[in-house]
């Protein structure tokens, strides 16, 4: 009896424990207008690098280089436009 007791005890946290994961599962992450807004202007080359070229003079790359914009500031991380 009591072995009966104790796997219908198992069996039914078993199925306690799957039932609550596919409920998590279901639930969808809706991401803020903040986060989304973040995302949509990291991907938009053309609005950010344009800018910063024609703002500067300079070019942003991967190397640790630096330039002088046409402002007199330094720009970590860009080359002169001529240059590149």
């Amino acid at each position: 009896m009591k072995k009966n007791i104790l796997k219908a005890t198992l069996v039914a946290a078993f199925g306690l424990i799957a039932g609550f994961n596919v409920y998590n599962s279901q639930k969808s992450d809706v991401m803020s207008d903040l986060a989304l807004a973040n995302v949509e202007a990291l991907a938009d080359d053309a609005e950010s690098g344009e800018d910063f070229t024609n703002g500067t003079d300079c070019v942003a790359v991967w190397e640790n280089y630096t330039c002088r914009g046409k402002d007199g500031k330094l720009y970590s991380y860009s080359i002169p436009k001529a240059n590149s």
